[in-house]
């Protein structure tokens, strides 16, 4: 018998589902509210904190680098406290190129001939390493001689208002710019009377006080950023050159022209000229007459387009006659990151194993440096600030660490290097590993251990203990084959661990007096 759709009765049963179904809902409807309470409330506790956030600079030792500078200025470099020469510098560092990414240290498929023959007439140095497998830590190491984490700058820094930039001070980092106490190596230079330039990629913070013509430089053509960061435009000295987004196949051109500009300028002292390339760093871009130049794809073709840069440069310098005179280091700020060839060595750029910072680097002046040499001894980027003060004949600041040391008798007088140790400091500023001359040791950490295109996983491995003469590639545990320079390695690795955590930012005290050493 057929009946027509309706309300049906509701049995016993039925009706204490329907009433526990309602509690569920009421309760769903409940949770969701405190949800959305909750959020809110986060929300607004972390857009208090993104809005409230400031970079402390430290205003005890700010006055002591004021005072070092001051002094600096009121001499003159004294032959007597040092070697006390004057040679112009030029230092080229490119973004992401790996070891093996150039002739000279044995790239395939892609031709570098000027930079070839500048290693060719100068010093190559196979275990050169960037103080940082990643950009910005490794800039602000290179140019004060102090390691990163020194500068409480840990982190890649991004473009003021960018998410990640909201992410980094919601997370309350300490530094997102590098701190005005810190003294870079343009400050030095420039207090001594060099004249100072930039050309490049700054990448040290794009807020005042930490933008290129605060902190040294007289003139600045380049990009704030990474190439791959928005907005990217390129500036001349504080105002916008060419509006984002910058037409990266120019990019070769407008930089080259700028140094060029810079270089045939009149002038009665010494310069220094920062060229710091935003290639190869990806995206990669070339003009259309570059692309195919090479055999290793655009990749390739990119590092070709670089080694025509440093050729031009090299000319504008010969025709002024200041070849002879400029000291020139070439080098790199960490490893390969997607394409390009770390050389022999595991890892690439973001890691501690050696293809994250063991780079090419070149030092070539003639009138010091005799042409032809190799040396395969450790030396680390943050060496570079204590060996120009001692070329220069200027004390060292008295009231901070310095990490790096005077290398210049090896470098400039081939004399033999002093055994040394070379600290690794992961992305977060992490301390992962240590290597001497011979031994490199990892503490126990998280190492990508499998996965597919799609994910990766880490899984805790370690210590290790690799044994770089013979295995460089760090593909063999040694601490079995030699337990006593594995005890020894990790005694030096906490000792070293223990003081970094007593003194992270390497102070002293700010009141201590200026003094040189003869």
């Amino acid at each position: 018998m057929g009946g027509r759709l309706g309300r049906q009765p509701v049995s016993a049963g039925g009706c204490e589902a329907l009433k526990i179904r309602e509690r569920l809902v009421r309760v769903a409807g409940g949770l969701t509210l405190a949800g959305i309470v909750l959020i809110l409330i986060g929300g607004l506790f972390l857009g208090a904190r993104i809005a409230t956030w400031r970079q402390q600079d430290d205003a005890e030792h700010l006055q002591a680098k004021r005072a070092y500078l001051a002094a600096l200025r009121e001499q003159q470099p004294d032959a007597s406290r040092g070697r006390g020469e004057r040679p112009n510098l030029l230092i080229v560092l490119f973004d992401d190129l790996g070891h093996g990414d150039l002739a000279a240290f044995g790239a395939m498929g892609i031709e570098t001939p000027r930079i070839d023959a500048l290693a060719a007439a100068g010093l190559r140095l196979d275990a050169y390493y960037a103080p940082s497998p990643v950009c910005t830590p490794s800039r602000v190491a290179m140019l004060t001689g102090r390691y990163a984490p020194r500068a409480n700058l840990n982190i890649v820094a991004f473009p003021t208002g960018d998410p990640m930039d909201w992410l980094m001070r919601a997370s309350n980092v300490p530094a997102t710019r590098v701190p005005e106490e810190e003294i870079l190596l343009p400050e030095i230079l420039a207090a001594v009377g060099y004249d100072t330039a930039m050309v490049g990629k700054w990448h040290l913070g794009d807020r005042s006080p930490s933008l290129p013509l605060e902190r040294g430089f007289e003139r600045f053509v380049g990009a704030l950023y990474s190439n791959d960061m928005t907005p990217f435009a390129i500036y001349r000295d504080t105002e916008v050159l060419y509006d984002a987004p910058f037409d990266q196949t120019r990019m070769n051109e407008v930089y080259t022209r700028a140094a060029i500009e810079f270089l045939e300028q009149p002038r009665e002292g010494p310069f220094f000229l920062y060229f710091a390339h935003n290639f190869p760093h990806v995206p990669l871009h070339t003009p259309e007459s570059d692309r195919g130049r090479s055999q290793a794809g655009l990749y390739g073709d990119v590092i070709e387009g670089l080694d025509d840069s440093v050729g031009a440069i090299l000319d504008a310098l010969a025709r002024r006659g200041e070849l002879e005179d400029t000291l020139i280091l070439l080098t790199s700020d960490n490893g390969p990151w997607f394409e390009g060839s770390p050389g022999p060595v595991r890892g690439r750029k973001g890691q501690t194993w050696e293809g994250g910072m063991h780079v090419p680097f070149i030092a070539h002046w003639p009138a010091r440096i005799e042409g032809g040499r190799r040396s395969s001894a450790p030396v680390v980027g943050v060496d570079l600030v204590p060996t120009l003060l001692a070329l220069l004949g200027l004390p060292t600041p008295p009231d901070r660490v310095l990490d790096g040391r005077d290398v210049g008798n090896h470098i400039f007088d081939d004399a033999p290097a002093e055994d040394r140790l070379v600290h690794y400091f992961g992305v977060s500023g992490s301390f992962d590993a240590i290597r001497d001359t011979r031994f490199k040791y990892h503490r126990r950490r998280g190492v990508r251990a499998g996965g597919g295109d799609g994910y990766s996983f880490s899984m805790p491995w370690g210590p290790w203990l690799f044994d770089l003469e013979l295995d460089p590639a760090e593909s063999y545990d040694v601490t079995r084959t030699h337990p006593e320079q594995a005890e020894r390695m990790a005694r030096i690795f906490a000792a070293e661990q223990a003081g970094l955590a007593a003194n992270p930012r390497g102070w002293r005290s700010s009141k201590a007096e200026l003094r040189v050493q003869p």
